[in-house]
C-alpha cells in the first residue's frame, strides 16, 4: 500500500521540479538578453520602451503642473507656504531623473530637460521663493544634471547662468541661523568644479575674462566686481572654504580642482594671478588667526591632571581673567579651524602645477599674514600680562608642527630669524604670467613699505625672543618656549642650522673617536644613572631607549637625507644655501647665549617644573640626534686624547673612579663637557639628598615602581605592545596628517581621560593621533618610550648589534628596588617641603669670547660668568622624586643616542 502511494507521488514531484527548472531557464535567458542589450545601449523589450515613454509622460506632466502653479502664484511666489507647495513637484523631478540615470539609454527625460531648458524655471523658482526646502531640491536637480553624461550641460551658457543665479540667491540667505542647505550648496559647487577639471579648457560658459591675456590689469582698476563676474564660481567656492565639516571639504576640494587647471590654461593662470583670490585667502587666514585667544594658560581641568603631574606639585599659575585655558572647547575649535585653513594653503602649493601661481600665494602669505600679523604678535607678546607669550608660542609651534610645505616654513623661519637678504627666486621674466606676478609682488612690497613698521627681525629675532622667555620666572612661558624650540630642532633644523645657535664648521679631516674613549664616555653616563637608582630593570629601560633613539635619529630633519631619497622640490629651490655652502657637520659653541639658557635650566633640573624638564630633555635629545651636529664640545669631550687604561676584570671600578676623578679635578678632556658637568653636579646633589633624607632610596624605588605598574596596566589594556620602530625610515614632517586640527597639539595628550600618556615618568604614548598629525617625538612628555616592564632576557639582549652595555655588569653597591622595606617616615612625608638652593635672579650668563678655538669647544670652564646670589626654593618630596626619575631616564636617553650615532654614522673607530 505504501509502495503504491509512493509510486503515485513521484510523478507529481517530477512534474513540479521540471516546471521550476523550465521557469528558471527562461528567466536566465531573459536576464542574459537584457544584459546584452544593456551593454549595447538599446532598449530591452517592448515593455521597457513603454516604461521609458511612461516616465517621460510623467515628467512632462509634473513640469506642466509646476509651470501652472508658478504662474498662478503671482504675489504669493515669495511666501513660505507657496514654496512648500512647490516642493513635491521638484521632488518628483529628482526622483524621475535619478531613476533614469540608473537605467540604460535612451534617457528621454534628460533630453527633454535640455530641450525645454527646465533648469531656467527651477533656478527662477529657487531664487524668488528663497525657501530652504525648495533650494535643497533645486540644488539636487542641478547636481543630477551636472553628473549626467548624455547632454553637455557643463558647456551650456543658459545652464551656467541659471546655476550661478541659484547659488547667489542661496548665498544671500546662507548665513541665516535657520538655513541648513549649505551642504547641498557646497556639494553642487564641487560637482561643477569636478566636471570643469575634466575639460581641456575651462568652458566660456563659466570663465569669461574681459581682457586680453597679453595685457596686464592695472592695480587701480575696479577689480572685485568685474572679476567676480568673469569667474563667479571661484568666488562662490571661496566663501565656503573656511567652513567646517562637509561644507568646507567640498569647497576646498572644488577650488583645488580649478587651480589644477592652471597647468593647461595660460589664460586662467594669468587671471588667478591678477585676481584677488590670493589676497582674500591671506586675509581670511589672518582673520582666523585673530579669532584665537590672545592669552592662554596651560592648566588642566580640576581633578584631571595626568598622574605624572599629580605626583608632583601642580601649581596653578595666576593669570588674567581673559586668559583662555588650553583645553577650552572654544579655543580648541578655533585653533582647529585655523590649522585646517592653513593646511588648505599648503595643499594649494603642493597641487597647483603653476609655479607663478604658487609664488603669488607665497608672496601674499608673506606680506599679508607673516609680516603684518604673525611676527608682530610674537614681538608684542609679553610675559608680564601672563598669557600672551604662552599663546603666541603655542600657536607658532602648532603651525610648524602641522605645516609640511617647505616653502611656507622657510618663509616663516627665515624671516623671524632675520635671514640676511631677500629671497631672489626669479630671473628675468619671459612669460606674461611671470611678468604679471612680478608686478603684483612689487605692489605688495610697496604697500608694505608704506605702513609704519615698528617691529623688524633686524632688531629682534626669534632667537632673541626665545632667550628672553627662557629666562622668565613664569614656568609656563619657559615651557611654551622650550616646546617651540624643540619643534624647530626636530622638524626644521636642516633649514636653520646656523640661525639658532652659534656654530663653527667642523673639519672634515678630524679623526673619529677611539673605542676606548667612546666606552669611557658611555661609562660616565651609565655610572650616573646607576648612582641615582640602581634598579634591577635598568637594563630593560636602556634597551627601550636604544630602540627609540634609533627612530629619533633616523627621523630627525637633518638625518632624513641620509636614509631617504631627497624630495624633488627641496627648500633650496626657495632658499639656496648662503655663500654656496652645502650642509655639513657643525660644532655648537658652548658660549652661545641660547645654549647657555638651556644649560642654566639644566642646572636647576631638580627644582624645575615637571613639564619644563620634559621639554628641556626633548630639546637636548633633539639636538643630540642631529646628524649634522657633532657632539664634541657641548655633550661630549674631544675625540682625541689618552684614555685611562681599563682592565676588563675591573671595568666597573674604573668607570666609577673615572667619574669621581673627573668630577673632582675635571682633568680628563674626553669626559668633560658643559652637559656632562651639570649632570655630574645633579647626580652629586641626589647623593647629598640621599644622605639627608631618611629612606630616600625606598621613596625613590616606590616612585619608580608606581610608573612601572602604570605602564604594565596600560599595555595590558591596550592588548598589544606599543609600536616603536615601524616608522623609523620615514621623515616625520612628511607623514600624512589626516586630521590637522587640534589633535596634533602637544597638550591634547595631557587632556583628561588620557591615562596612558602619564603612566610613565615622561608620560607619552604613541597613538593614532600622534602618528597622523604630529610626530610622537615632538610632544611634551616625550618619555613614554620608557618601558617600565621587566627587563628582557639576556639571550635576547645579547643579540643586539650594539656594543655591550656596562649596565650588565654586577655592582657591589647594587640597591635593587625589590625587597626594600616600607619607609619609616610619616604618612604625609611626600607632601613635606624640601629646601634646595638655587640662583636668585634669573640665570643670565655673560660669556667672554676666547681667541682659542679649541678652548671654546673642548673646555667647559666659562669666562666671566655672572655671579648670582643663592636662594632656597622649597618643593615637595613627591615633586623631587619625579624629577629625579626623569633625570635618570634623560641620562639613559643621551647614552642611547650616543651609542646609536656611533653605529649609524661611524663616529667610532676600532683602531
Amino acid at each position: 500500500m505504501s509502495t503504491h502511494r509512493a509510486v503515485e507521488v513521484h510523478p507529481d514531484l517530477a512534474s513540479v521540479v521540471g516546471q521550476e527548472e523550465s521557469r528558471d531557464q527562461h528567466l536566465m535567458r531573459d536576464q542574459g538578453r537584457d544584459f546584452l542589450i544593456l551593454l549595447t545601449g538599446g532598449a530591452s523589450k517592448g515593455t521597457d520602451i513603454d516604461s521609458y515613454e511612461q516616465r517621460l509622460t510623467n515628467f512632462k506632466r509634473s513640469y506642466l503642473q509646476l509651470q501652472q502653479s508658478w504662474q498662478k502664484g503671482g504675489r504669493r511666489q515669495s511666501d513660505s507656504a507657496f514654496g512648500a507647495a512647490i516642493v513635491p513637484y521638484l521632488q518628483s523631478f529628482n526622483r524621475i531623473l535619478r531613476d533614469e540615470i540608473h537605467t540604460p539609454a535612451p534617457h528621454l527625460c534628460i533630453q527633454n530637460v535640455a530641450t525645454a531648458q527646465v533648469y531656467i524655471l527651477v533656478s527662477t523658482i529657487g531664487s524668488i521663493t528663497r525657501n530652504e526646502q525648495v533650494i535643497k531640491e533645486a540644488f539636487r536637480f542641478f547636481g543630477l544634471l551636472t553628473e549626467s553624461e548624455d547632454e553637455d550641460f557643463i558647456n551650456d551658457v543658459a545652464f551656467a547662468d541659471s546655476f550661478i543665479s541659484l547659488v547667489r540667491a542661496a548665498s544671500a540667505i546662507a548665513n541665516a541661523p535657520a538655513f541648513y542647505a549649505k551642504t547641498e550648496l557646497a556639494e553642487s559647487l564641487f560637482a561643477v568644479a569636478a566636471q570643469l577639471r575634466q575639460q581641456p579648457e575651462i568652458p566660456p560658459a563659466w570663465f569669461r575674462p574681459s581682457i586680453d591675456t597679453e595685457e596686464f590689469r592695472s592695480p587701480s582698476a575696479s577689480i572685485p566686481a568685474p572679476m567676480s563676474q568673469e569667474f563667479p564660481l571661484i568666488y562662490m567656492l571661496l566663501e565656503c572654504v573656511h567652513c567646517e565639516g562637509e561644507v568646507g571639504d567640498f569647497a576646498r576640494t572644488g577650488l583645488l580642482y580649478i587651480l589644477e587647471s592652471t597647468g593647461r590654461s595660460p589664460k586662467l593662470e594669468k587671471w588667478i594671478i591678477e585676481s584677488e583670490l590670493a589676497t582674500m585667502m591671506a586675509s581670511g587666514l589672518g582673520a582666523l588667526y585673530s579669532q584665537l585667544s590672545s592669552k592662554v594658560v596651560m592648566s588642566h581641568p580640576e581633578g584631571s591632571e595626568p598622574p605624572v603631574l599629580a605626583f608632583s606639585e601642580v601649581i596653578h599659575p595666576s593669570h588674567a581673567r581673559d586668559a583662555e585655558p588650553i583645553f577650552s572647547p572654544i579655543l580648541q575649535a578655533n585653533l582647529a579651524t585655523f590649522l585646517s585653513y592653513l593646511a588648505f594653503w599648503q595643499d594649494i602649493l603642493e597641487r597647483c602645477p603653476s609655479a607663478d601661481v604658487k609664488a603669488t600665494f607665497l608672496d601674499h602669505f608673506d606680506f599679508l599674514f607673516l609680516r603684518p600679523l604673525l611676527y608682530p604678535s610674537l614681538v608684542e607678546s609679553s610675559d608680564i600680562d601672563s598669557g600672551s607669550s604662552v599663546a603666541v608660542m603655542t600657536y607658532l609651534r602648532c603651525i610648524l608642527e602641522n605645516v609640511t610645505n617647505t616653502g611656507i616654513v622657510c618663509l616663516v623661519l627665515h624671516y623671524m630669524l632675520g635671514s640676511s637678504g631677500e629671497q631672489q627666486r626669479d630671473t628675468k621674466p619671459t612669460r606674461p604670467t611671470t611678468l604679471a606676478r612680478r608686478r603684483k609682488s612689487q605692489t605688495l612690497i610697496m604697500n608694505h613699505a608704506e605702513r609704519p613698521d615698528d617691529s623688524s627681525p633686524d632688531l629682534l629675532t626669534l632667537t632673541d625672543i626665545l632667550q628672553g622667555y627662557l629666562t622668565s620666572r613664569n614656568p609656563q612661558t619657559v615651557t611654551a618656549s622650550l616646546r617651540l624650540l624643540a619643534t624647530i630642532l626636530r622638524l626644521w633644523h636642516d633649514i636653520i642650522t646656523t640661525k639658532l645657535f652659534r656654530v663653527q664648521v667642523a673639519c672634515a679631516t678630524d679623526e673619529r673617536r677611539s673605542l676606548d674613549i667612546h666606552e669611557q664616555q658611555l661609562d660616565v653616563l651609565y655610572s650616573m644613572a646607576e648612582d641615582i637608582l640602581d634598579d634591577e630593570g635598568l637594563e630593560g629601560f636602556y634597551t627601550s631607549h636604544l630602540q627609540d633613539a634609533q627612530v629619533k635619529v633616523e627621523t630627525h630633519a637633518c638625518c632624513a637625507h641620509k636614509f631617504n631619497p631627497p624630495d624633488t622640490e627641496s627648500f633650496e629651490a626657495y632658499f639656496p644655501p648662503e655663500n654656496g655652502e652645502s650642509m655639513q657637520q657643525r660644532i655648537i659653541i658652548p658660549e652661545d647665549p641660547l645654549f647657555a639658557c638651556l644649560l642654566s635650566l639644566l642646572e636647576e633640573f631638580l627644582v624645575n617644573d615637571i613639564e619644563t624638564n620634559l621639554s628641556l630633555s626633548e630639546n637636548l635629545a633633539a639636538l643630540a640626534s642631529c646628524g649634522e651636529t657633532r657632539l664634541e664640545g657641548w655633550l661630549l669631550g674631544p675625540r682625541s686624547g689618552n684614555p685611562h687604561p681599563l682592565k676588563s676584570e675591573d671595568k666597573a671600578k674604573s668607570a666609577a673612579r673615572l667619574m669621581a676623578d673627573a668630577q673632582a679635578s675635571q682633568d680628563h678632556p674626553s669626559t668633560v663637557s658643559p652637559i656632562l658637568t651639570r649632570l655630574r653636579n645633579l647626580t652629586g646633589r641626589v647623593n647629598k639628598l640621599r644622605q639627608d633624607i631618611q629612606d630616600f632610596d625606598i621613596y625613590l624605588a616606590e616612585r619608580r615602581h608606581i610608573f612601572r605598574v602604570g605602564e604594565e596596566i596600560n599595555e595590558a589594556l591596550a592588548g598589544a605592545p606599543i609600536r616603536r620602530s615601524q616608522d623609523s625610515g620615514e621623515d616625520q614632517r612628511t607623514k600624512p596628517r589626516e586630521q590637522v586640527a587640534i589633535g596634533s597639539i602637544s597638550e591634547r595628550l595631557k587632556a583628561s581621560g588620557d591615562v596612558s600618556r602619564a603612566s610613565s615618568p615622561r608620560g607619552r604614548r604613541e597613538s593614532n593621533i600622534e602618528q597622523h598629525q604630529a610626530p610622537a617625538k615632538s610632544l611634551v612628555g616625550r618619555l613614554n618610550h620608557l618601558r617600565l616592564s621587566p627587563s628582557p632576557s639576556p639571550s635576547k639582549t645579547l643579540e643586539r648589534p650594539y656594543s655591550p652595555s656596562p649596565l650588565r655588569r654586577s655592582s657591589t653597591s647594587s640597591r635593587t628596588s625589590s625587597g626594600l622595606p616600607s619607609p619609616r617616615g610619616p604618612p604625609d612625608m611626600l607632601r613635606r617641603k624640601i629646601g634646595l638652593k638655587v640662583k636668585s635672579g634669573r640665570r643670565r650668563h655673560l660669556w667672554e669670547s676666547t681667541d682659542s678655538e679649541a678652548s671654546s669647544i673642548c673646555s667647559d670652564r666659562t669666562k666671566n660668568e655672572v655671579e648670582l646670589d643663592e636662594e632656597t626654593k622649597e618643593i615637595s618630596l613627591s615633586h623631587l622624586l619625579t624629577n629625579i626619575i626623569i633625570l635618570q631616564e634623560f641620562i639613559l636617553e643621551l647614552a642611547a643616542i650616543i651609542q646609536i650615532r656611533s653605529s649609524l654614522f661611524g663616529e667610532v673607530t676600532l683602531d
